[in-house]
């Protein structure tokens, strides 16, 4: 019977590193002419889709039958609350804000969808049902993102 030689112990290799992808991403053109509305204008529009309305954030298509989005929109800074999610805990650098927040769906006045934002104070008045008013970042300081609007604030 022929024998082999015991094969050689090799200790498994590793190495630990950081690994990014810088990358920049085009918002494309109906959430870029939104964005920069807010930017820009201060003003929130929507886009009106088949078979689903105004819709905000908006859409280049319907969800519902893929047909191409129609006629933009501005709809009001003012809504009401459709849904809260509190956050008494909030974790640096993964949420908006160091103290207790919220996260909200906002269903604004002239639109048919929910937007999901933030309201930072008077949680003990915040509920579904709500009546809200975006805030936002001063002149100069807005830079087309979402966060353009600060927070939503309840309307008393």
């Amino acid at each position: 019977m022929k024998t082999f030689p015991k094969p050689a112990t090799i200790e498994p290799m590793s190495q630990r590193m950081n690994v990014e992808f810088p990358y920049k991403r085009s918002t494309g053109e109906v959430v870029g002419r939104f964005l920069a509305g807010l930017r820009d204008q201060k003003k929130i529009w929507g886009l009106r889709v088949s078979r689903q309305g105004v819709v905000v954030p908006p859409q280049s298509y319907s969800e519902v039958d893929a047909k191409a989005g129609g006629e933009w929109v501005e709809v009001a800074e003012t809504g009401v609350v459709t849904a809260v999610a509190e956050v008494t805990r909030p974790i640096e650098g993964l949420h908006p804000s160091s103290e207790p927040f919220a996260f909200v769906l906002v269903k604004l006045d002239g639109a048919d969808t929910a937007l999901a934002h933030v309201v930072l104070d008077r949680l003990d008045r915040l509920r579904v049902g709500s009546r809200v008013r975006a805030t936002w970042a001063p002149d100069g300081e807005r830079r087309g993102t979402i966060r353009d609007i600060e927070a939503f604030e309840i309307v008393d």
